[in-house]
């Protein structure tokens, strides 16, 4: 899964960097998130495990890139409300 987290983390820092809106940016890094889940849509475990750790790695680029705060988080709050959609395992 690291190969497919990274390649998702490099297209939401091009994103990111855009001149694009920030709502446009962050309707295509929703795009980009569900396109990383795909492969793990029909096990409730691993979707879990994936967002758990999507949102570790995207925590950590908010830390890296101060600059770009609003939407680090704004990807952190979206991925919290898929976790939250799964209820409790």
């Amino acid at each position: 899964m690291t190969n497919r987290l990274d390649k998702s983390l490099q297209a939401l820092r091009l994103l990111a960097q855009s001149s694009e809106p920030e709502a446009t940016r962050l309707m295509t890094a929703e795009v980009r998130i569900r396109e990383f889940l795909r492969p793990v849509a029909a096990d409730r475990a691993a979707r879990r495990s994936a967002l758990e750790d999507f949102k570790s790695a995207v925590k950590r680029e908010a830390e890296l890139r101060p600059q770009e705060a609003s939407f680090w988080k704004a990807i952190v709050d979206f991925i919290a409300q898929r976790l939250a959609m799964l209820g409790d395992s």
